[in-house]
Order: C-alpha cells, then structure tokens, then sequence
C-alpha cells in the first residue's frame, strides 16, 4: 500500500513516498519539484502540474496527504503557494485518490509529539520511523515524508 504526502510551496514541492507492508511503513522516495523565480507564474504552475501528474502515476495511492496553509507575515507569496496548491489538490482529485489535508502543527504533533516541533526534529523522526541510515533531506522532502507517515495512520484508522 503506497502513500504519497506533499509539502506545498512554489519554489519547491516536497513529495515523499512510502509503502506500508504488514503495518510497517518503508521508504520509497522523496524529492522536490523545484521551479525558478525568474519563470513566468503560469509556466511555474504547468511545470507544478506534469510533475505532480508524473509522481502521482507512479503508483497506486491509497491516500494522498498535503500540508493545508498557514500564513505568518507574506500574503502576497501566500497567495502564490495557494495557486500552487490548488493545481496539486486537482491534479490528485481528478486521478482519483483519497485526499488528507492537514495543518503543520498537526503533523508535528502527531510526529515529534509537540506541534511546535522545528525542522531538524522531524527530519530525525521520519528517519526513525522509516528506519533511514541518515536524514532526509532537504527539508521540504524529509516533510512530505512526515505528511505521507501521516497520511497512512489517518487512512488506516
């Protein structure tokens, strides 16, 4: 059973891949879908869209998890990420598969034990979890790794 978990952004979408045999979850794959500032915006969001389509047939998801927004100071690249989002969330509802949006402090929480967890500290717990020799990384990839582990426990309650 494989799980896909996404870290929205423009810049960079992480994805994280795993597959549950037997009620133990493994490592697959995780990366990042990196688009360049000096793009266009809807070149941006194309480029979004193949990628994620591309991800999303590589395996039979039983859920697909994406982080929902939080916005501290930035509207305007909020906004942004939103777009980018929303191509990610139709991209996985029109392939069909069950969709888990969660907020980062719940992620945390259910990971590390504390929802203000820093990125170091869910990078260390994802590598526990998925029994990884060293830390996933970058960042937004070691949490699209979190939010797939995620996506399994809420999808097999």
């Amino acid at each position: 059973m494989y799980y896909l978990g996404i870290d929205p952004g423009l810049s960079e979408v992480g994805f994280g891949i795993i597959e549950v045999k037997k009620g133990e979850p493994q490592y697959v794959d995780c990366g990042i879908i990196k688009t360049l500032p000096s793009q266009e915006m809807p070149e941006r969001l194309i480029m979004i869209k193949h990628d994620i389509r591309e991800i999303l047939g590589l395996h039979k998801y039983e859920a697909v998890g994406i982080e929902e927004l939080f916005f501290v100071k930035n509207i305007t690249n909020g906004i942004k990420v939103a777009q980018a989002r929303g191509v990610i969330l139709a991209e996985a509802h029109e392939k069909g598969f069950p969709i888990y949006e969660m907020k980062p402090s719940e992620i945390k929480n259910n990971l590390c034990g504390s929802g203000s967890a820093d990125k170091t500290q869910v990078q260390e717990m994802v590598k526990r979890l998925l029994g990884l020799s060293k830390l996933p990384k970058p960042h937004d990839a070691a949490d699209a790794l979190g939010i797939a582990l995620l996506t399994a426990r809420l999808h097999n309650r």
